[in-house]
């Protein structure tokens, strides 16, 4: 009831609008300030030109409206632009202009929420999406600025420059700024006069980081809503995006700050909770820690993690990157704060299998096999390939040289163009898709193995350049059979960096630390004869097929 009282005097006020979403937030200590801020998008004329602009607007708590014209209207209304766009060249920037959804992500200042605002394009050039962040402060210092004013033939929005009357306009009534004014029939009538003919800031908000924190460009759907959490890792906090679709799926994001500031968004996964195009509606229940989808077709309900699905692996679970689940030692589960089990890893940061590079070398027109095991039955493998120089993934052609098998890919005679990062991905029951594994494939030619010096006269001279030669040949062979750096590696790496003061503290000596190292390099040795057994059965298995 109250949405809707507050609503009708804006609905008079502005024609040809789109409302999007209505909070109360606190201005000062004092409860009159409170103010009622709306977001929504309306049609806006620049001279004779017309757009669809965002807005955020505010009025006073405490506005009753005025005296005499301007009863039950309100007197303290104002409002101002809402920006999300991508700079470019020469400065002409990509807009993101039609606003959809708006969350506030509460902080620890009541009167400082983080809002969280999902965007659109009406662009006739590409269809896109963006997500945008600003801070109150931000939105404050735009209502706090000067107002704008329509001046000139063409009747364009100039900032104003005239004298503003006192009390200012869009100031509520409270002894915070004037003990005599008690409500808005109380102002003059130059302030009601000036607020209703400069209704508009000059100055818009523009978001957090200069630009969107997460967009989706030339894909067959449109982000519609949001819903963020704040969730607790062992490394700190993130905010995680809950974005809904108009196909009726889900994105869930996570935003990475990393060392020097940069923020990184990381795709966790991407549902599809409706088969039909539908606006999906979010609401988060923090306690149950459960989303609820709704549209047209009914309400869903969605955990807010999906931790299973990443894997029985210590590897997999922390190259997830997902906030919400950690490896406990047997399984990749929820990650609890305040639970005291001490065998729990994760690594939110620097996990990303495209960061965490596996290199392989094969030699040019000799064989190699990139294996790729996927935890589930129904799992769906595909591969993609990323080619120096180059941002974009193709997907990897299969044909009589390039052979998918059960266990990952086998390309029988390697050429150049084989070289770059090859990707693994998952798809688990049309719903869910995901990075297994990240590889870069180096080429080497007979020629750097043949590594032949210049003749020499002193035989010993020549026979130990031939034995290094041989050395050499057999090391390139050694590395064919197994990725620098298996994910094995990367998570035992993981565990002794975080944790090296409690291994020592457990009067762990010298030896046998030592005893522990000589393990792991015999069971690396272990996994690389049997990876190197895999790609012969592999051949073999190829082989006997043509035949």
């Amino acid at each position: 009831g109250m949405t809707l009282w507050w609503l009708a005097p804006l609905v008079r006020v502005e024609l040809m609008l789109m409302f999007i979403a209505a909070h109360p937030i606190a201005d000062t200590y004092n409860p009159d300030d409170d103010k009622i801020y709306f977001f929504f998008r309306e049609v806006s004329w620049e001279g004779n030109d017309k757009s669809i602009v965002s807005r955020v607007a505010r009025v006073c708590k405490n506005d009753v409206g005025g005296l005499r014209s301007l009863t039950n209207k309100w007197t303290t209304f104002l409002k101002t632009r809402l920006v999300c766009s991508i700079p470019g060249p020469d400065g002409v920037d990509t807009h993101f202009n039609e606003l959809q959804d708006v969350f506030l992500l509460p902080t620890r200042d009541d009167k400082n929420p983080k809002v969280y605002a999902v965007f659109t394009t009406s662009s006739s050039v590409f269809r896109g999406s963006a997500v945008c962040v600003y801070s109150m402060m931000d939105i404050r210092a735009a209502f706090n600025g000067p107002y704008a004013h329509k001046e000139g033939p063409d009747h364009r929005w100039v900032e104003y420059e005239g004298r503003i009357p006192y009390p200012r306009p869009g100031t509520c009534p409270s002894k915070t700024y004037d003990p005599r004014i008690k409500t808005t029939k109380d102002f003059p009538d130059e302030v009601v006069s000036f607020i209703r003919f400069h209704p508009l800031m000059y100055r818009s908000v523009h978001p957090l980081t200069g630009r969107p924190v997460f967009t989706r460009v030339r894909v067959d759907y449109t982000l519609t809503q949001i819903v963020v959490d704040r969730v607790m890792a062992e490394d700190g906090q993130y905010e995680v995006m809950f974005l809904g679709t108009d196909a009726g799926s889900i994105l869930k994001v996570v935003s990475i700050t990393q060392e020097n500031w940069s923020t990184e968004e990381v795709v966790l996964e991407e549902l599809q909770v409706f088969q039909v195009l539908c606006t999906t509606q979010l609401h988060k229940h923090k306690h149950l820690q459960q989303l609820y989808v709704g549209s047209s077709e009914g309400l869903a309900q969605v955990s807010l993690s999906r931790c299973h699905l990443y894997g029985q692996a210590c590897a997999e679970c922390c190259l997830a990157r997902d906030p919400y689940c950690a490896w406990d030692g047997n399984t990749c589960s929820r990650y609890i704060p305040a639970s005291k089990r001490r065998a729990r890893r994760q690594d939110i940061k620097h996990g990303d299998p495209f960061s965490t590079s596996f290199f392989l070398y094969g030699v040019q027109s000799n064989s190699t096999f990139l294996e790729c095991i996927p935890k589930s039955q129904q799992a769906r493998i595909r591969w993609y390939k990323q080619r120096p120089g180059s941002e974009r993934l193709e997907e990897v052609r299969l044909d009589d040289r390039v052979v998918h098998t059960a266990r990952g890919l086998l390309i029988r005679s390697l050429h150049p163009s084989d070289a770059g990062a090859y990707v693994c991905m998952a798809q688990e029951h049309s719903d869910f898709t995901h990075t297994l594994l990240r590889l870069t494939l180096q080429l080497v030619t007979h020629g750097q193995l043949d590594g032949r010096p210049k003749p020499s006269e002193d035989p010993a001279v020549e026979l130990r350049h031939g034995a290094e030669s041989r050395q050499r040949y057999k090391d390139y062979l050694r590395a064919m059979s197994a990725p620098v750096g298996t994910l094995e590696e990367y998570c035992d790496s993981l565990w002794l960096e975080k944790r090296p003061s409690r291994v020592r503290g457990k009067g762990l000596g010298v030896g046998k630390w030592k005893h522990i190292q000589d393990m792991k390099k015999s069971r690396n040795r272990r996994h690389h004869r049997e990876r190197k057994d895999n790609v012969e059965k592999q051949e073999r298995a190829v082989r006997t097929a043509e035949e």
